[in-house]
């Protein structure tokens, strides 16, 4: 089957403005690694075809989680990707990790909004007409939410494996699974999450690569590549 619109990914450069993240050792900002990181990505993704692709921010501002939450409540948002560097007060330690948003996080989340009536989410035609048929329906409306979200966590586990055999050519991967966390920014109940640690800024050698812009677009390359090999296959029906 093939595709009728192109896959809108939204990039999310984390931290930002006047908050910087995680600082290395020798004064390197997060919030600079992974602006410069989405850049690179974005301009890989927009000369796909198969992609679409929209960054939260594209300069050094700061962004609060409501704003850049809202980039998925009004917009056709295929995947969420959010950038990090990851910090440890142990030195040694290195490596990349990947999140997705844990089963009790999400599950509060659908339903806060079906309690909420007033707050408006955009979802996909099929779930918005089942939505406007039975606005009453507060049970129908949660088993629908609670399948959707079996399958963005499907997927999210499925595009992590994709994510981490690519990263394993140019960094040292500690897991092979994502971890599960309660983070805002994955708690999107219309739009499967994940968010990548792409390396520690607090080991002097990680601090060292993150810093050139050699392995900013390697980095880059290397999510790119991982889309790719995931969503190439892929029909629209799995959205």
């Amino acid at each position: 089957m093939k595709r009728t619109k192109k896959i809108t990914i939204l990039i999310d450069p984390g931290h930002g403005g006047q908050d910087p993240g995680s600082i290395g050792h020798r004064g390197l900002k997060e919030k600079e690694i992974t602006l410069k990181i989405a850049i690179q990505l974005k301009k890989l993704l927009d000369k796909d075809k198969l992609f679409n692709a929209v960054l939260t921010r594209n300069n050094d501002s700061y962004l609060s989680l409501k704003k850049r939450k809202n980039f998925l409540k009004y917009q056709n948002v295929n995947l969420l990707l959010s950038i990090h560097v990851d910090s440890s007060q142990k030195s040694y330690v290195s490596g990349i990790s990947i999140w997705i948003v844990s089963n009790n996080r999400m599950h509060r989340e659908i339903n806060n909004f079906i309690k909420n009536k007033k707050e408006k989410i955009y979802f996909y035609k099929n779930i918005e007409d089942i939505f406007k048929n039975n606005k009453n329906d507060i049970y129908l409306k949660k088993t629908i939410l609670d399948l959707q979200f079996n399958n963005f966590q499907a997927m999210e586990i499925k595009l992590s494996s994709c994510i981490f055999q690519e990263f394993k050519k140019i960094i040292k991967v500690n897991k092979i699974k994502p971890n599960y966390a309660s983070l805002g920014i994955l708690s999107s109940i219309n739009t499967p999450s994940i968010l990548i640690e792409t390396g520690f800024i607090t080991n002097f050698e990680e601090e060292k690569k993150l810093k050139t812009i050699a392995y900013q677009k390697k980095i880059a390359n290397t999510i790119y590549a991982s889309l790719k090999n995931y969503f190439q296959n892929k029909s629209t029906s799995v959205f």
